[in-house]
């Protein structure tokens, strides 16, 4: 008897394993680079590779990936200055910006002067502060008589109004439909969105080096660095009251699809990753912060797929149709919301708690995926491997716990 049991569970373990393995090695063509260096290489570069001014090199305060590169800004801590560095992975030029705040003192040059110190053969645009003239001749600035470097690429525009404001009246669709349709909370769905709001609160200080767009020349980074950790802890109180007044039901996890939508996720990660997450992979406690973003997106995925499922309630005859005619047009025009998009529909395609499970798988892959397609350099793809790892893991215990006989489905869920 134990070797038909020993070959069904090694029969389970590949059928686990191989749609995440053919997710993996199918070609796929990202919509971004990957990045070569981490930012800490891009810092040390830029620190050792240019000096500005004769100005000193303080902490690198913040990174975002742009382009073909990383965007570094540093900032002493009196404010009065902002020092944006980018740092392309080929190894060329390497191209920075000084900013400074306006009530700086500086010259008042002329045209002519202003020409001839930017070495350019442009026309030369003039903006007057409180105690300096300001110059942009071509692609180069002056800062009164002082060099301050010249544009730098700017990030792509991801915005996307209309899946975005979908998914928020999904959202409020989902947490009437919750208040209005009675059903058994789960609490372990409950314990684990405040374990992950928890987690985000003691990685926020960390976070902040994601927070580059809040610091600004004549302001105190440490001004902006609280302003950024109150919005913080602000929103992650608010989704875990959320959590506690809109519960996942309670519900058995759909064992047979977790693989499936693990793959799915991380195809979609990896077609159009998301620029953020790959400067996540710079922060040292990036497993921890991983984890808790893939728990929180997966729950307010299912908080809209619930909202997608009651409003398609009406349509019962179509409600397939249409949710496969969203799927399509998803992967079509979905950009860097693929997978959340997906996680959505996979939610609302289940329902209830195993809806839940199933949108936290997708998003868990296509975290992997979006980390496994914009970062090449080695820590952060270990610890790619590692937290899909841990995902697989998951979901292999959930798949244990609800085939044993005697044992309650839901039991990862309601306990």
């Amino acid at each position: 008897m134990a070797t038909p049991t020993l070959l069904k569970r090694c029969a389970g373990g590949v059928g686990l394993a191989l749609p995440v393995a053919l997710a993996l090695a199918l070609p796929v063509r990202s919509t971004l680079l990957p990045a070569a260096q981490s930012p800490e290489q891009a810092t040390v570069r830029a620190e050792n590779g240019t000096l500005i001014v004769g100005l000193l090199w303080g902490k690198g305060r913040s990174w975002t990936r742009v382009a073909s590169g990383w965007t570094v800004v540093w900032q002493p801590a009196h404010g009065a200055w902002l020092v944006r560095a980018w740092v392309p992975d080929d190894g060329s030029e390497i191209l920075w910006r000084l900013e400074a705040a306006p009530w700086l003192p500086g010259a008042r040059l002329n045209a002519e002067t202003a020409a001839v110190l930017t070495s350019a053969e442009s026309v030369a645009v003039a903006r007057d502060r409180v105690g300096r003239r300001d110059w942009i001749v071509g692609s180069r600035r002056l800062l009164g008589a002082l060099p301050a470097g010249g544009d730098l690429p700017q990030p792509a525009v991801t915005l996307q109004p209309v899946v975005e404001g979908l998914l928020a009246g999904l959202l409020l669709a989902g947490a009437a439909a919750r208040r209005l349709v009675p059903a058994v909370p789960a609490r372990g769905w409950r314990h684990a969105v405040l374990a992950a709001g928890l987690t985000l609160l003691v990685a926020l200080l960390e976070l902040t080096a994601l927070a580059g767009g809040w610091l600004q020349a004549g302001v105190r980074p440490w001004v902006a660095q609280l302003a950024f950790v109150s919005g913080a802890v602000f929103l992650l109180a608010v989704l875990v009251f959320a959590a506690t007044r809109f519960p996942v039901s309670a519900g058995p996890p759909p064992t047979a699809l977790l693989p499936l939508a693990l793959a799915v996720g991380i195809l979609a990660g990896r077609a159009s990753p998301l620029a953020w997450l790959a400067g996540t992979a710079g922060l040292n406690l990036r497993l921890l912060v991983w984890a808790a973003c893939a728990v929180l997106a997966g729950w307010l995925a299912g908080l809209a797929g619930d909202g997608l499922r009651e409003l398609l309630r009406f349509v019962p005859m179509l409600r397939r149709f249409v949710v496969v005619a969203l799927a399509v047009a998803t992967v079509a025009r979905g950009g860097p919301w693929l997978g959340v998009a997906l996680a959505v529909l996979a939610a609302a395609a289940v329902g209830g708690g195993g809806g839940a499970w199933l949108a936290a798988s997708v998003i868990w892959g296509w975290q992997f995926g979006c980390v496994w397609a914009s970062c090449a350099w080695p820590e952060a793809l270990w610890s790619a491997v590692a937290f899909l790892m841990l995902g697989a893991a998951v979901a292999a215990l959930v798949v244990v716990r609800s085939s044993r006989p005697g044992t309650r489905a839901n039991a990862m869920v309601s306990a």
